[in-house]
C-alpha cells in the first residue's frame, strides 16, 4: 500500500485505468494551531486565523492537483481537507506532497445514531 492512500482509495486504484479521473479528499496536516487559537481574541478572531492558515496550507496542494490534470471540487478548512477530481496515475504524486496527510475516497456523511 502506498504510504498516504487509504486502502479503499488503494483498492480503487486497482480497478482504474491511469488516466481515468477519480473523486478524491485530500486530508492536509494540521498545523499546531492551538497555542495560536489560545492566545486570547474573539472567537471570530480564531475562526478567521484557523481558516487563513488552512488557506495558505491548501493554496500550493490546489496548485498541484491543477498541475496535474486534475479539479478542485471543494475544500473544508473545519477538517483540513481538499476535494478533487484527479488522473489515476497522478494521486500517489499528490499523496507525496509535503502538505498532504492522507489521501482518501469521499465517504458519505450519516448521522450517529443515538
Amino acid at each position: 500500500m502506498a504510504v498516504g492512500l487509504s486502502p479503499e482509495l488503494n483498492e480503487e486504484l486497482t480497478k482504474t485505468g491511469s488516466s481515468d479521473l477519480v473523486e478524491v479528499v485530500l486530508e492536509l496536516h494540521r498545523r499546531d494551531t492551538s497555542a495560536q487559537a489560545a492566545a486570547g481574541g474573539l472567537r471570530s478572531e480564531k475562526i478567521a486565523a484557523l481558516k487563513e492558515s488552512f488557506n495558505r496550507d491548501a493554496d500550493p496542494v490546489e496548485e498541484m492537483i491543477r498541475s496535474v490534470g486534475g479539479e478542485v471540487t471543494g475544500r473544508a478548512w473545519i477538517n483540513q481537507t481538499v476535494r478533487a477530481r484527479v488522473p489515476a496515475q497522478k494521486i500517489k504524486q499528490l499523496a507525496a506532497h509535503e502538505k498532504v496527510r492522507t489521501v482518501d475516497l469521499p465517504h458519505p456523511i450519516t448521522p450517529d445514531r443515538a
